[in-house]
């Protein structure tokens, strides 16, 4: 084998795809010629077609006739290789055998593209490219699969020639100056907004850790999120990247404004507005703004250009092709300029393979705890995302990742796991599975409270001094209420041990989330 017969393998690919390049130049607007240029091809004819249809393309020919195309050879001077590769009348053949076949142009850009990146890799490395050995067969496996395949055996001989040993430690040494490190340094993570339960259910948002909320279809898990993360995120002024796969950027932008004007303007708005301080979450859709309502949304812009240094401080990245490979090169990218925040919103197998669904849904999400980990060639991230819980489970009571279905096992590689629910009808004050929620406040706080279900007899002082009474929460009709259960927590408790479900209550209307208490009687029917 050699680099000749390579090219030779890849031949009628290479036909194929210049064939559907010349009925359809337009393409030559998405594969730039970064993407697709003469290194590209092995072969020198293909090569040449290519080039000859870009120059056409660039010139402004929309279509590539026989008076046209030789107009342009005689140019550029190129009429003797032009008649030695077959003249206009093979390209001719070949844009009448490729006519039908546009739809196939992305199989054959890649398989092109993987010769190309063979015959680099065997300038390198010589036959081992191309024979057969355990699971690597070049034929077989995808481009990016090749690629992975050899960067694990570069960095296995780059491990091994710098020496890498195993090191042990006594996990009973130096215990007292660990007690010191611990102090001097806690294990504290970002807060969420306005969301003190939240934050102390895992000490908030730290680095190196992958962290799950899963939601029913379209129960508010990107709402959640732009409430509590988006908005800390710009009150931190800590750097955010956002794969999206759903929603497009207008549709986040719309939900951000609505999230500001409902949270930080609410206040600002009383004074301005008086009784009419709400903004009617359908008017962002439907445009032709009133003054009133154009005036809040420029509130709304200024007070996010006051408190964020720098407008990109969130990116957004749509991912329509969702595949592993691009999300992994995509936060390797964007972590190397500073974006060390990420949220995958919505975390789902990669589109294209070959094994069963739910079984590359977990491959994927141990690839993302690789990616998010502070050591074993981690990169240190705090990384959410959200998944989309299983419609048979919409009616439960008790949530935990049994919701995940085929995917639960995605549980294994997470340092957190959360799952969303509204307050089912019978769960309301009257309900026949009403729900006890008790918050705890600090007694300064009871005159705040109008002394609804504050109970003085029952109350404790934290080790600060703070004195707390017992609060009694009636979650009410009319009244928009969810549940947030936590399955796995290796920065805390869980349900299982110890932990109450928080429960919040929540405007869609002005994307606001308020906790307002915690619950021990929600119906235990995880296991029926």
């Amino acid at each position: 084998m050699s680099i000749k017969q390579l090219s030779t393998e890849s031949y009628n690919k290479e036909a194929m795809l210049v064939g559907i390049l010349w009925n359809n130049p337009d393409l030559f607007d998405i594969y730039n010629e970064e993407k697709l240029n003469k290194k590209t091809f092995g072969n020198v004819i293909w090569a040449f077609y290519m080039g000859l249809a870009r120059r056409l393309h660039r010139d402004g020919y929309v279509v590539f006739d026989d008076i046209t195309v030789q107009g342009v050879i005689t140019e550029l001077k190129l009429n003797d290789k032009f008649e030695k590769y077959g003249g206009y009348g093979i390209i001719e053949e070949l844009m009448e055998e490729t006519k039908s076949m546009t739809e196939n142009f992305e199989g054959y850009y890649d398989e092109v593209k993987k010769y190309a990146l063979l015959r680099e890799y065997y300038q390198l490395f010589g036959d081992k490219v191309i024979e057969k050995k355990d699971n690597y067969d070049y034929k077989e496996l995808s481009r990016n699969a090749i690629s992975m395949y050899w960067n694990d055996k570069l960095n296995s001989v780059d491990i091994e020639h710098n020496e890498t040993s195993i090191v042990a430690y006594n996990l009973l040494a130096d215990l007292d100056s660990f007690i010191d490190e611990l102090d001097i340094n806690p294990d504290l993570g970002m807060p969420f907004y306005k969301g003190r339960k939240l934050t102390d259910i895992i000490n908030g948002w730290a680095y190196g850790t992958l962290s799950i909320i899963g939601a029913f279809s379209g129960n508010g898990k990107t709402s959640f999120i732009i409430e509590k993360l988006f908005m800390s995120c710009i009150h931190e002024n800590e750097k955010l990247a956002i794969i999206a796969n759903e929603m497009d950027l207008a549709q986040y932008r719309k939900m951000l404004l609505i999230t500001i004007m409902g949270t930080e303007m609410y206040e600002t708005f009383k004074d301005y507005f008086g009784d009419k301080v709400r903004f009617n979450r359908k008017s962002i859709n439907k445009g032709n703004f009133t003054a009133e309502e154009k005036m809040k949304l420029e509130l709304a812009v200024k007070w996010v250009r006051g408190i964020a240094k720098d407008e990109s401080l969130i990116k957004f990245i749509p991912l329509e092709d969702y595949t592993m490979d691009n999300v992994e090169k995509v936060v390797k990218k964007f972590a190397r300029r500073g974006y060390n925040r990420w949220i995958v919103d919505t975390a789902k197998p990669s589109e294209g393979g070959r094994k069963e669904r739910w079984q590359q849904f977990v491959e994927d999400f141990d690839r993302l705890y690789k990616l998010a980990r502070k050591d074993g060639g981690g990169l240190n991230l705090a990384m959410f995302a959200t998944v989309q819980q299983a419609d048979n489970y919409v009616g439960k009571y008790w949530l935990n990742e049994q919701c995940l279905a085929d995917g639960k096992k995605i549980k294994n590689v997470a340092d957190l796991v959360w799952h969303l629910r509204p307050v089912h009808p019978q769960e309301y004050e009257g309900g026949a599975q009403e729900l006890e929620v008790i918050n705890w406040i600090r007694k300064s706080e009871d005159m705040f409270n109008n002394d609804e279900g504050v109970d003085d007899d029952v109350s404790f002082t934290t080790d600060d001094g703070t004195t707390l009474i017992k609060q009694k929460i009636t979650l009410k009709q009319g009244k928009v209420y969810y549940l947030l259960f936590t399955s796995k927590n290796r920065r805390g408790m869980t349900n299982l041990t110890g932990l109450d479900v928080l429960v919040l209550e929540v405007d869609f209307n002005s994307n606001r989330w308020k906790e307002i208490g915690w619950c021990k009687n929600v119906k235990r029917d995880d296991f029926m």
